[in-house]
């Protein structure tokens, strides 16, 4: 019963308005040249950063002006409106799934202190205001 219930959750996510979002925001994102160009130097210089690092093979002058270039690629990005609705998406169906897995966990009273705290629940559930205690 466990698993089919699972599966159902998992289907309901994946035709929820969020989850759709999400995949629609990568599928722009994964055919933006622009964005793939930009995320492909990104992870480049990241690369170049870490090998100078670990290799201590560097100066101090060179590891700044890799982590300048860094920085400006991650200021192009955040200013581009397609990696601007991949962020969001994420972070909107993130927040679905966080209040999905405070459902379950009240449920079976994983983190009980912690939403008896933020909902005001005094443990007896006359006049309970929806926290599944």
């Amino acid at each position: 019963m466990i698993k089919e219930k699972a599966t159902e959750l998992g289907l309901a996510l994946s035709n929820s308005e969020e989850f759709k979002r999400v995949q629609q925001a990568k599928a722009a994102m994964d055919s933006d040249p622009h964005v793939q160009g930009l995320m492909e130097q990104y992870t480049k210089k990241q690369e170049q950063m870490v090998n100078m690092l670990e290799n201590q093979d560097n100066d101090g002058m060179t590891v700044s002006a890799i982590a300048k270039e860094i920085e400006d690629i991650q200021s192009e990005l955040m200013a581009d409106p397609v990696f601007i609705e991949m962020m969001e998406s994420q972070n909107q169906f993130a927040n679905v799934m966080n209040e999905v897995n405070k459902v379950i966990s009240a449920y079976i009273n994983l983190g009980e202190e912690e939403e008896s705290r933020s909902s005001g629940c005094s443990g007896d559930c006359s006049g309970c205001s929806g926290c599944m205690h």
